[in-house]
C-alpha cells in the first residue's frame, strides 16, 4: 500500500525543503517513525510504503518514481531510505529524472546485494521476488543498477549488520560513506544516525568525528 501525501506528514513550520522517507525489506511506516520524528525538526517528511516482500524491486520501483514526480512540492526534496528502500530509491531514480531532488542518504543498501537475501532466495526466491532482486548473485536485478547517482549520496552502514555487511554497501560515486556501532534495524532508532542524516542533508558530508565507529 502505497502512502501519499497526507496532511499529518507535513510540518508547517519546516524550512521549506521535503525529505521522503521509505523503509526496507518487511519494514512499516512505524519502523521509520523514530528518524522522521527528528527530521520535522528542520523538514518536511512524508512516509512512502510499500509491500515490500511481494512484488518486484522494479515494479515498486517505478510506483516511487512516479510519486516523486507528482509530489506537489515547489522546494527541493531529499530522499531517506533503509535498505531494499535504497535499492527501490536507486531504480526510481534510474527510470525517471527528479528535477527537485538534491540529496539522498541510504540506512544499510544492499548496493552489491546481500548474502542472506541470496541464501534465502534458495528456497524462497520463487514465492518472494525482492530476495531474487537482492541478492549477492552478480546476475540480481541489484548488480545491474547503473552506479551514477544524479545528486549527493552518502552511506551509513552498521558495523554489526549480518543482513548487509559493510562491505555491501559500499559503491562509486558516493559523497560520503560512514560506518557505526549498530545492526540493520538499530540505525532506525539511533540518536548518532539521525545527527548524521540531518548533517548530510544540510552539507552534503558527514563531520569527522562522525565517521568513527
Amino acid at each position: 500500500m502505497i502512502n501519499q501525501s497526507q496532511p499529518r506528514d507535513l510540518d508547517s513550520n519546516s524550512a521549506g525543503e521535503l525529505v521522503v522517507v521509505i523503509h526496507g525489506f518487511g519494514g512499516k511506516r512505524i519502523w521509520m517513525q523514530p528518524l522522521a520524528c527528528r527530521l520535522r525538526r528542520s523538514y518536511r517528511v512524508i512516509h512512502w510504503t510499500y509491500f515490500s516482500v511481494a512484488g518486484s524491486v522494479e515494479s515498486h520501483a517505478k510506483r516511487f518514481a512516479d510519486f516523486l514526480l507528482n509530489l506537489n512540492h515547489d522546494g527541493p526534496i531529499h530522499i531517506v531510505a533503509h535498505s531494499m528502500g535504497s535499492i527501490v530509491t536507486r531504480a526510481a531514480i534510474q527510470f525517471q529524472e527528479i528535477a527537485k531532488l538534491k540529496r539522498i542518504v541510504l540506512l544499510a543498501p544492499p548496493n552489491s546485494g546481500s548474502p542472506v537475501a541470496q541464501l534465502m532466495s534458495y528456497g524462497l526466491g520463487w514465492a518472494c521476488r525482492p530476495l531474487r532482486d537482492l541478492s549477492s548473485s552478480p546476475n540480481s536485478f541489484v548488480n545491474h543498477l547503473t552506479i551514477e547517482l544524479p545528486c549527493e549520496t552518502g552511506v551509513i552502514a552498521a558495523r554489526f549488520d549480518i543482513q548487509v555487511p559493510v562491505r555491501s554497501t559500499l559503491m562509486p560515486g558516493l559523497a560520503d560513506h560512514a560506518t557505526i556501532f549498530g545492526t540493520h534495524n538499530s540505525l532506525l532508532f539511533s540518536a548518532k544516525a539521525s545527527r548524521m542524516v540531518t548533517r548530510f542533508l544540510e552539507s552534503g558530508q558527514f563531520t569527522d568525528s562522525q565517521h568513527q565507529g
